[in-house]
């Protein structure tokens, strides 16, 4: 924890693991980014659990890179290219690229191994397989083909630090779900 101090969440719903880190590794940035509509439940969340956090809004950022006086910067997926290289030391994703079209999860790989730092870390949390659906998955058929865990654009470069099924997880769900922790190398 101590090498911590900038955490870029993907798909971060609601702010609730955002929640944890800032509470447990305070002095923490955290960089959440969603959906826009999902970003203003975590915006009202957060800010009501901690009403001293400096917030940084969608329509505060600039370009290029985030200004570094924030606790929580709440980013929409079309500002993810302002963070700057290297300035990430640990990406997160948990259970939403499993939701995302083949092309967006590339791009999101591809996002990480850039702002992570040499050495940074990237965890990933995900459904063995699941088929991304669409608001009208159970009147037509759905064409996306399925997001496979061990498929995901993985960077050979980098090293696994964790590679395994999630032993909780197969305690209280019925799918499957892998996790993977890597090291992020240049």
């Amino acid at each position: 924890q101590d090498e911590v101090r900038t955490v870029m969440e993907i798909g971060s719903g609601n702010g609730n693991f955002a929640s944890i880190l800032h509470h447990d590794w305070a002095p923490i940035r955290v960089i959440l980014v969603d959906l826009p509509e999902t970003l203003a439940n975590a915006i009202a969340f957060l800010s009501s659990l901690f009403p001293a956090a400096r917030l940084l809004l969608p329509h505060e950022v600039s370009q290029p890179g985030l200004n570094s006086e924030f606790d929580f910067a709440f980013l929409t997926v079309d500002q993810v290219d302002i963070i700057e290289e290297n300035s990430v030391d640990l990406a997160i994703n948990c259970h939403s690229f499993q939701e995302m079209t083949h092309d967006q999860i590339d791009s999101y790989f591809r996002l990480v191994q850039k702002i992570c730092k040499p050495a940074g870390l990237f965890f990933v949390a995900n459904r063995i397989d699941k088929i991304p659906t669409d608001i009208d998955a159970y009147t037509a058929e759905q064409m996306e083909p399925p997001n496979r865990f061990a498929e995901y654009p993985w960077d050979p470069r980098n090293h696994d630090l964790v590679y395994e099924i999630s032993k909780l997880t197969r305690l209280v769900s019925l799918d499957p779900v892998a996790i993977r922790l890597q090291r992020i190398i240049k």
